[in-house]
């Protein structure tokens, strides 16, 4: 991962904890030879000018019907802007603002519960940011 961190997968995730010009090697296996092949890219990591969307749901992300879900914006940023507004969209019908809320889902299903930054501020501040994680309510 260009800072010393080696993964494998087919998909992986991986967060730099410094600013950097990382340079990621890429080996895929082509499984019918046994032939390497290597891909490298560079790029950088701004910690301080990208946005940074993430959120936790707890206990689990699969809960029961009536049950109270924490849900934490965690370090969510949008690093232009003067000030940022967290909304969350529990995909049910009901809507809250805060970093940090609980929300009760009233019946069972599949949610993707959608939280959004709304930045507010001038130049380069962007406008709105989503990410989203499904809850998975049982009866």
């Amino acid at each position: 991962m260009g800072d010393g961190t080696t993964l494998t997968g087919l998909t992986i995730t991986h967060c730099y904890a410094t600013r950097a010009r990382y340079r990621v090697v890429l080996d895929v296996v082509v499984p019918a030879t046994g032939e390497v092949r290597r891909a490298e890219k560079t790029f950088d990591v701004d910690l301080l000018r990208k946005p940074v969307l993430n959120f936790s749901v707890g206990p689990t992300l699969r809960v029961r019907a009536g049950q109270p879900v924490a849900f934490d914006a965690l370090d969510s940023v949008l690093p232009d802007c003067q000030s940022v507004v967290v909304i969350w969209d529990f995909r049910d019908g009901f809507t809250q603002q805060g970093r940090r809320v609980e929300h009760s889902f009233r019946k069972p299903g599949r949610f993707p519960v959608r939280m959004s930054l709304r930045g507010y501020g001038p130049g380069a501040c962007a406008a709105s940011n989503c990410v989203s994680q499904e809850v998975i309510v049982e009866p």
